[in-house]
């Protein structure tokens, strides 16, 4: 496949990025330089064992749609476990832009092409446990030796170095590792809640395409390589705000929270039941002023313009009394009118959004172009997320230097062994008959 965005202004040109990732958190990293022009080749093998397994996550492209935009066919179906490796929806969303090839690193021949790929690349990114890459001896000890320039990111759970380097995790489990696991849900007694997201599988994935870009920049200026070692857990450490600066100043637990808000006197604060099914309204009152201007938009209930209530510390005093009251008139109102009214007074409260409000609604998101369609060459043209930065010299662009969504398995194997690496006819046939490719 050649490329057919080189008339673009990418902030990435000329940068080749061989891509071991699979799953989410490395190859977010690797979508976004995909996003500014970087050469992402994506390489997995074909073995149903081996192939990133959100190929045939849930859900997936109807076989019978090939939706113009994405906006009329409704959810996906799913064609059953491994059926295709080509329609999921969520490695569809995780891998626009990149090329996709098939290399076998079992095989000796397949390690000796990644090494021969490596010789010509900027960049190796991968995401395996932490000791693979020097089981195959393709570590960056042994990589940066064909190439001093190399640029190696290794993405784990825990990290590479340090007492738990040889840990196996996923993100959930670095997750909880990092903390934020248990500081999600409501107060005692309640559990905690987690994260129904595997967000420390997505969130580093931004940490690890900076850091990539900074590399990128030392290499372009002083040729130098890089060896970067990226921590799940420590990324989450990062993103758990002020719990552990307040255990290091006072050395008390961490406590959880829910919607409420722990150091000042804002009451209410919290999300609260509308009309329907399972709708929500957020709503966060910081002054006397806002809770009378809420009170009025609810009608004045009677049980509002207790004495209690008038002031914030006494709103909060009764935190739990008022939460139920306040849902008791929310309940009867449609979020998003009720939002539409707040705002009007002033008063700080948004709709809790689902999937439906964010895709096939929210007004904001359609006039930013959130959204991307991009041409598949299985299911056609379908919508992925877009990049939420709007740059003016060199804008990103989701379909990269491909101008597409995601590879199938396996679709640039021609184009890139033979055009980019030279192979030739005859090699590449036989590599195939070997089953390294």
């Amino acid at each position: 496949m050649a490329e057919n965005n080189n008339s673009k202004r990418w902030a990435l040109s000329d940068v080749r990025i061989i891509d071991l990732t699979w799953l989410q958190v490395g190859p977010q990293a690797t979508r976004i330089l995909a996003s500014f022009g970087a050469q992402v080749i994506r390489i997995e093998w074909r073995h149903p064992a081996a192939v990133d397994f959100l190929r045939y996550m849930a859900p997936f492209a109807p076989d019978h749609a090939t939706p113009q935009g994405g906006r009329s066919q409704g959810a996906a179906r799913s064609r059953g476990i491994r059926g295709n490796f080509d329609r999921g929806g969520y490695y569809n969303n995780t891998n626009p832009g990149k090329y996709g090839i098939t290399l076998n690193l079992n095989h000796p021949k397949g390690r000796d092409l990644l090494r021969r790929m490596v010789r010509e690349a900027n960049a190796i990114c991968e995401n395996f446990s932490p000791g693979q890459m020097d089981k195959w001896n393709l570590g960056y000890d042994e990589l940066r030796k064909l190439n001093p320039r190399i640029i190696y990111m290794q993405t784990t759970g825990v990290g590479k170095y340090g007492t738990y380097n040889n840990y196996v995790s996923y993100g959930p489990t670095a997750q909880a590792m990092s903390g934020l696991t248990y500081m999600s849900g409501l107060s005692e007694p309640y559990p905690p809640a987690g994260w129904g997201y595997s967000y420390l599988d997505h969130s580093p994935g931004y940490f690890g395409a900076m850091l990539m870009m900074t590399a990128l920049h030392r290499q372009r200026q002083s040729g130098a390589g890089a060896y970067i070692d990226l921590s799940q857990t420590e990324t989450g450490l990062m993103l758990t705000g002020s719990s552990l600066l307040e255990h290091q100043l006072t050395s008390k637990p961490t406590q959880r929270y829910g919607n409420r808000m722990p150091y000042l006197d804002w009451s209410p604060h919290g999300a609260y039941r509308c009309k329907g099914e399972d709708n929500w309204i957020a709503i966060a009152v910081q002054s006397d002023v806002q809770w009378r201007g809420l009170v009025e938009e609810l009608g004045s209930p009677r049980w509002a313009l207790e004495a209690r209530f008038d002031e914030a510390a006494g709103r909060k005093a009764h935190e739990g009394e008022l939460d139920r009251r306040l849902t008791s008139c929310t309940i009867l109102e449609d979020r998003y009118d009720l939002m539409m009214r707040l705002q009007a007074r002033g008063i700080p409260a948004g709709v809790v959004q689902k999937a439906p409000d964010r895709f096939d609604q929210d007004p904001q998101l359609k006039a930013r172009g959130y959204y991307v369609d991009l041409p598949h060459s299985e299911i056609g043209t379908w919508p992925v997320e877009g990049f939420p930065a709007k740059l003016s010299r060199s804008p990103a662009d989701v379909g990269g230097l491909t101008g597409r969504a995601s590879p199938k398995l396996g679709e640039d194997n021609d184009y890139v062994y033979r055009q980019l690496f030279g192979l030739s006819s005859d090699e590449l046939k036989a590599l195939k008959q070997e089953d390294v490719i």
